[in-house]
């Protein structure tokens, strides 16, 4: 027994003399090893062991307090104090957000909102979201724009009232009396210094006629003709431009129908009020179409988009809708003033219907220079054919038809001769014979 005991001690010390490079060379990789494979192990164990999982149990803000939160900071962003995401959490960011709301209408500037301040927060919201032509004419004529909607809010809810105020003139103090000196003669009224001869009935006023009259005409013409007028045989410019007037407009009507069906109980009757409220407002670039360059009227057009309140996807979207409400309803104001709205907005295809309306004297005054200024900027030249065409349907050749038309109605360019048939004079009946 002592003799092997002896042996294996031995070999063991051998095996280790024999092998101490080796082991050195390893210790790092056994040592990792046995960690890695001790948590392993460890880690198996404690899932053998587990017997219930362990939950962190987090404090959860309540639904409805939550969503209440959530509409404030929408209706903060809304008005353009910046509170970042709604998530429902009224964090520091949030409560930057309503210190700057509460400094912008005077409330005591605490961060958290009180009752009277969050209703005046959230109708706020409420009818900028709604829209219609007082929301519109509030963003456009405040200086701060569509945050004049919580300045209007506000006062109503405290019973101010914001119509002008007649302030009695305090009597002046009693002064002896002084030599009278002759009052200055009244100026005439302002509009009597223009005399208008004709009322409005002179060959220059602009031509209120019914557009869809005037394109049912050209409908009849057109199927006379046999359809419409082609590039290679071109002869009638004006009349190709109508042809192309007409098929716009009717582009235009169901691209507005087509919106207009995916807004929730809206008829065509509550789309065509509150467009007619944009009336006043379009009205001054509209009249200026007729009379200043396409630059310096999209400059106009350029400020009142800027003041309207509104995003720019919204913005497109009602001025579509107002563009084919203003076909349907013979409203040729709002029809080219949202239009106009839409080249400002970057679409500068849509710039064909104010040239249309120049063109043909319907809705504007008949300005064929200006026409074609506008012709030119919203369709593409240089050979292209059919690229960024906004009506169809239409032939393909379209653009270069609509400008080979401007340049013949304008005198650009000598309109091609329409081949004539030859005249085949009618054979008489023979004569009988005489000598």
């Amino acid at each position: 027994m002592k003799l092997n005991t002896l042996t294996a001690t031995a070999l063991a010390a051998a095996l280790m003399v024999s092998g101490t490079g080796r082991a050195t060379a390893d210790i790092g990789d056994a040592i990792a090893g046995g960690i890695i494979g001790g948590v392993i192990v460890g880690a198996i164990q404690h899932n053998r062991t587990r017997t219930q999982p362990v939950r962190t149990h987090r404090p959860r803000v309540p639904s409805a307090a939550r969503q209440q939160a959530r509409d404030v900071q929408t209706a903060l962003n809304h008005f353009q104090f910046h509170v970042g995401v709604a998530d429902g959490v009224l964090g520091r960011q949030s409560r930057a957000g309503i210190s700057q709301y509460q400094a912008y209408l005077s409330f005591p500037v605490t961060g958290h909102l009180s009752e009277f301040e969050r209703q005046v927060l959230l109708s706020a919201h409420q009818r900028a979201v709604m829209g219609g032509p007082h929301v519109t004419r509030v963003a456009a004529s405040h200086p701060n724009g569509m945050r004049g909607l919580l300045d209007t809010v506000r006062d109503e809810m405290l019973g101010i009232n914001q119509q002008p105020v007649t302030v009695a003139t305090p009597a002046p103090p009693v002064v002896p009396a002084a030599t009278a000196v002759p009052a200055a003669p009244e100026a005439p009224a302002a509009t009597s210094a223009v005399p208008n001869f004709f009322g409005g009935q002179s060959g220059g006023a602009v031509q209120q006629a019914s557009l869809a009259s005037h394109c049912n005409r050209v409908s009849l013409v057109t199927n006379a003709n046999g359809g419409y007028a082609e590039l290679g045989t071109l002869s009638d410019p004006v009349f190709a431009l109508n042809e192309q007037f007409c098929l716009a407009r009717g582009y235009a009507i169901a691209e507005g129908e087509a919106l207009v069906a995916q807004v929730p109980g809206a008829t065509a009757q509550s789309i065509a009020a509150q467009c007619q409220g944009l009336e006043p407002l379009l009205q001054p670039h509209v009249a200026a179409l007729s009379v200043q360059p396409r630059d310096q009227v999209l400059q106009g057009v350029t400020q009142f988009v800027l003041t309207s309140g509104m995003s720019t996807s919204d913005l497109a979207s009602t001025a579509r809708i107002c563009l084919s409400s203003g076909y349907l309803t013979e409203d040729l104001t709002v029809a080219v003033g949202s239009a106009m709205v839409l080249v400002a907005l970057g679409e500068h295809s849509y710039g064909e219907l104010p040239a249309h309306h120049l063109m043909q004297g319907i809705g504007a005054t008949q300005r064929r220079e200006l026409a074609a200024e506008w012709f030119r900027a919203s369709l593409p030249a240089g050979g292209v054919v059919s690229t960024e065409v906004a009506f169809r349907p239409g032939p393909d050749s379209r653009n270069a038809l609509i400008l080979a038309a401007v340049d013949g109605a304008t005198g650009a360019a000598p309109m091609a001769a329409t081949p004539v048939a030859p005249v085949i004079a009618p054979q008489t009946a023979p004569q009988p014979y005489s000598k």
